[in-house]
């Protein structure tokens, strides 16, 4: 499958980012990937984003729990993710922190940044 992953750069930065994306890539969660900033919004608010892409074959329920750690050790309410599977279905989502306790959002692929 491939992924696309939005990670906001308000509450951390580019580097910090990068470890622990190089992190993931050392444990086997996938062999490469690509990386670009953009500029997004949250929450109406401009905000620079890293959009991470690369292919994998580790399922959803194996992924998942990476972003949740990525939230807590990045300082993120969640991350945004789609993802494309064989059949070029997509599917997105909004993986929340564990320890955050408000209104969770939907997924709304309109603010949701690509590669492409």
């Amino acid at each position: 499958m491939k992924y696309t992953i939005n990670i906001g750069l308000h509450n951390n930065n580019f580097s910090k980012t990068v470890m622990h994306i190089n992190n993931a890539k050392q444990t086997g969660y996938f062999d490469n990937y690509h990386i670009k900033e953009m500029n997004g919004t949250y929450n109406g608010i401009a905000e620079p984003t890293i959009i991470l892409t690369f292919d994998t074959k580790a399922d959803v329920t194996s992924i998942v729990p990476l972003i949740e750690k990525w939230c807590a050790n990045m300082n993120q309410v969640c991350i945004a993710i789609q993802l494309k599977d064989d059949d070029n279905n997509t599917f997105g989502a909004l993986i929340y922190n564990r320890d955050f306790k408000g209104e969770q959002s939907r997924f709304d692929g309109n603010y949701f940044l690509t590669n492409d």
